[in-house]
């Protein structure tokens, strides 16, 4: 706990000095009231991911599209328009460009620009079909994806050119029983650095997973999260190489406020249940200028204290959360997302 205990001793420092000041610039953003919300589709969606570069906004839908939104005119495009997907579960930065992830029968991602769709990227070896993806993250040129369990184990696969290629891990990763990936927001799965991957489970078990060698060899911890097969681990954000939250609960009992958010400061060896827990299941959790923000059906709840205890942002049925270091993100219901103001202290 030394780690940590340090962090959290510099954070009350700070919260102290300027308590006044964060409650008088972010009180309005809490209670939701100038939060700018901007409808990108009529059509009965909603974005599990999201990503913000300059003045567009990119989402992937549960309707199979992917908008591109230009803040500047609120205008939007689906850029997968002539390109029918089943459902849109991820999207990535790479380089200039934007994958987007399809999940469902099998996997294939969609490469595209702020106008068109360029192509598809489906593996030559066939290594996706009737593989389910819940996950994607891209760093640099480093990516990595995980998908629900073939034949008892995992799907891993890494790229160490953006996203463009992709492999399968060396390492085998066996999963228990009812034991599977949560694809609410794309962020169960981390890379850290060029080397190391991160990922959570969910379902009749739940663990943390970590790679530091490109997924050769796996170091594995248990969650205590409860069973079943709607509940268990859905995010995970590293704060640093050994701080770090991970968020979720039983999406079909939302409202209970019950081991939903755990915390790390040794790297991911132990998980420590926050002391103030969110309001009920979250789906998602990013981290913003030191501030930890997540999200779920009943609200969206941030903390100062990386993950110890949260409070509450805004109320509402949220998806998943992008920051671009200015801005909060958040997708909502019917083919919209919310841009609140970050916290700053």
């Amino acid at each position: 706990m030394q780690n940590l205990t340090g962090l959290l001793k510099i954070s009350s420092l700070i919260l102290i000095f300027n308590s006044s000041a964060i409650a008088q610039e972010n009180s309005y953003v809490r209670i939701n009231k100038s939060a700018r919300k901007i409808q990108y589709s009529l059509e009965l969606c909603y974005s599990r991911s999201i990503l913000v570069k300059d003045s567009m906004v990119y989402t992937a839908n549960s309707n199979g599209a992917l908008y591109a939104t230009n803040l500047k005119t609120e205008k939007s495009t689906n850029l997968l328009l002539n390109n029918k997907f089943e459902e849109m579960r991820d999207i990535e930065f790479s380089g200039q460009e934007i994958l987007g992830m399809q999940s469902g029968t099998y996997g294939v991602l969609a490469k595209t620009n702020s106008e068109e769709l360029i192509e598809y990227i489906i593996p030559k070896s066939g290594m996706w079909m009737g593989t389910f993806l819940d996950g994607m993250d891209i760093l640099s040129n480093t990516g990595f994806i995980m998908g629900d369990p073939k034949k008892g184990f995992f799907s891993l696969y890494y790229s160490e050119n953006a996203g463009l290629e992709w492999k399968e891990c060396e390492g085998k990763v066996a999963a228990m029983e009812g034991e599977a990936g949560f694809a609410a927001s794309g962020t169960n799965v981390q890379v850290l650095n060029d080397s190391t991957f991160l990922f959570v489970s969910g379902g009749r078990k739940s663990r943390f997973f970590k790679t530091t060698n490109k997924g050769k060899t796996w170091q594995i911890t248990s969650v205590p999260y409860m069973t079943s097969l709607s509940s268990g681990a859905f995010s995970i954000q590293m704060f640093s190489e050994q701080v770090g939250v991970i968020v979720g609960g039983d999406y079909n009992n939302p409202d209970l406020r019950l081991n939903i958010s755990f915390f790390t400061d040794d790297g991911g060896k132990f998980w420590i249940n926050s002391q103030i827990q969110p309001r009920g299941y979250r789906s998602c959790v990013i981290e913003a200028k030191g501030v930890f923000y997540t999200c779920g059906t009943n609200g969206l709840d941030f903390s100062k204290d990386f993950g110890n205890t949260w409070e509450p942002f805004a109320n509402g049925n949220f998806y998943a959360l992008f920051s671009d270091g200015k801005n909060l993100y958040a997708t909502t219901e019917n083919g919209s997302f919310k841009i609140f103001d970050l916290i700053n202290f």
